[in-house]
């Protein structure tokens, strides 16, 4: 397959929302395309930073008489999505906190901070990395597992970096990455 500029990727937000939380059990999109189900909630803006994907494979060698390396098998597999939501809504207070610790009313929301684990959740990740590329990362079983420090200044947005681990579903995926790129053909 030759060079083609065209196929450069930049990690680009979906206008009008990149990054999406919804309840275990909600319908799980398996395009890049379809519409998500209305459980499916924006987080909003996200940081200049984006969305970092990190995917981590630890393994041992196994040596044998005399010192060789004869094999090397892998001790864990572990990836995370982290990305720090910058708006203040009851979305974000949500994925942060847990639905039961955020309570909206009429021009109010009043947020618990306690030690109650969070419950999975299911995680979408929408970008345009060229102008013939939408790519969508569907995490179907995410935790959040660490929050950033939280800076009030007013010199950057408030926010706090949020990593979600994704644990294997019943087919023992973490993820899925749906594409759909604009002139691809099956090799042949």
């Amino acid at each position: 397959m030759p060079n083609d500029v065209s196929s450069v990727a930049v990690g680009k937000p979906k206008v009008g929302g990149a990054v999406f939380i919804a309840p275990l059990g909600s319908t799980l999109p398996t395009d890049a395309t379809t519409v998500l189900d209305a459980a499916f909630k924006c987080l909003g803006y996200i940081s200049e930073d984006g969305v970092v994907v990190t995917e981590e494979r630890d393994s041992e060698t196994i040596p044998a008489w005399g010192g060789d390396t004869v094999a090397t098998v892998q001790t864990s597999y572990t990836e995370t999505f982290a990305f720090t939501p910058i708006e203040v809504n009851p979305v974000v207070a949500a994925a942060e906190y847990g639905d039961d610790n955020v309570e909206v009313t009429s021009g109010k929301m009043t947020v618990k901070h306690n030690s109650k684990e969070l419950p999975e959740k299911i995680l979408v990740i929408e970008t345009v990395p060229n102008s013939k590329t939408v790519d969508r990362f569907m995490v179907p079983r995410a935790k959040l597992t660490e929050k950033g420090d939280l800076t009030m200044a007013d010199s950057e947005p408030m926010g706090r970096e949020c990593t979600f681990t994704a644990l294997p579903d019943d087919s023992g995926n973490t993820a899925y990455e749906y594409m759909t790129i604009t002139g691809l053909a099956p090799s042949e």
